[in-house]
């Protein structure tokens, strides 16, 4: 009786400790950034990150500010501004910095086809062994995208770094 007894609470101790992970895992996710940005700043700009960034910030000397007042975003948000907390508005500047960083490629040359990147990436690409692949056809990122979307060698690279990145705009809370 006390074997099975055993027996029985090691699944139940795995199942414990798979469950407490996946919940770790679901709290990460809760704090997503896309969903902090569209929770947090959405309703009074732009409905996304990516279009409220290229509209109104700019990269000054290593910072992002507004364009129009200069203001350093990190320290505006900071100041409850969005009702963020301080790992959220870092989280949201990292974010900013990097859209800022593609100069629009994915919404020039790709969006007149595809949902936002963040939905297309997510949905469709995987990172395996270091290199962006098709989730489904495991077909090399880049290697597709030289024959896809009419884009320059240099533009590719930056399309790679984005889609890595959508991938893993997760901050913890």
């Amino acid at each position: 009786m006390l074997r099975l007894l055993r027996v029985q609470l090691v699944p139940l101790g795995f199942v414990l400790a798979l469950a407490a992970g996946l919940s770790t895992i679901a709290r990460a996710q809760d704090a997503d950034v896309h969903e902090i940005y569209e929770r947090s700043c959405g309703g009074c700009h732009a409905p996304h990150a990516g279009e409220f960034a290229r509209a109104t910030l700019s990269v000054r000397d290593g910072r992002v500010v507004s364009q129009k007042s200069g203001r350093d975003v990190e320290a505006f948000l900071g100041q409850g501004h969005g009702g963020v907390s301080p790992s959220e508005a870092s989280a949201l500047v990292r974010q900013f910095r990097s859209i800022l960083s593609t100069g629009g490629v994915f919404e020039a040359k790709c969006r007149i086809c595809h949902d936002r990147a963040v939905v297309l990436a997510r949905a469709n690409l995987i990172v395996c062994d270091g290199k962006l692949r098709g989730r489904y056809s495991g077909k090399d990122t880049a290697e597709f995208l030289s024959h896809h979307g009419r884009l320059e060698p240099a533009e590719i690279q930056t399309m790679l770094a984005m889609f890595k990145r959508q991938l893993t705009t997760e901050v913890s809370p």
